[in-house]
């Protein structure tokens, strides 16, 4: 299988990352609207008693904490998921970019490098938004990879250079 141009494995990531942007998108709007409703209204219910899903005493205990809070802490909230959920769309947004090159049989180029440098930094931001380890250490090695495709890139103009 081919990784870069037409009929490759960045083609298929790109058409994969444009349905995962438009779902993202359609998740982020009923996020906006359940977690309105959520935050604001009063007497919700536990959506884990009502036979919706099988959980634990721990789930109910935890719904109804969160309905105890006081308005103005449940709104902080509100913001928060709003921060995570447009640094998730940056970074799609920023891969489909990406893949786009690749699929276009762009690889080392200026533009590439300084899309890969984009991603690490909001990877690494959401990150340290959400406490993970993991996407903090998938942040770091996206700085290395562009490092590398920097270089890669500065021997590929070098090389067309020669010719």
């Amino acid at each position: 299988m081919k990784y870069f141009g037409t009929r490759s494995l960045s083609s298929f990531m790109h058409g994969l990352l444009t349905v995962v942007w438009y779902l993202a998108w359609a998740f982020a709007v009923l996020a906006i609207v359940l977690g309105t409703v959520i935050v604001f209204h009063e007497q919700f219910g536990s959506p884990f008693s009502g036979g919706m899903a099988d959980s634990s005493r721990a789930d109910i205990r935890d719904w109804e904490r969160f309905q105890s809070l006081p308005l103005g802490v449940r709104i902080l909230i509100l913001p928060y998921f709003g921060a995570v959920m447009t640094l998730v769309l940056m970074v799609l947004r920023k891969a489909r970019i990406l893949f786009s090159n690749f699929r276009s049989e762009v690889v080392f180029d200026p533009e590439n490098v300084r899309v890969i440098r984009q991603i690490s930094k909001l990877v690494i931001a959401m990150a340290v938004l959400t406490f993970s380890a993991g996407s903090f250490l998938t942040g770091v090695i996206l700085l290395l990879i562009c490092e590398i495709l920097a270089a890669g890139t500065v021997l590929q103009e070098e090389h067309d250079l020669t010719v």
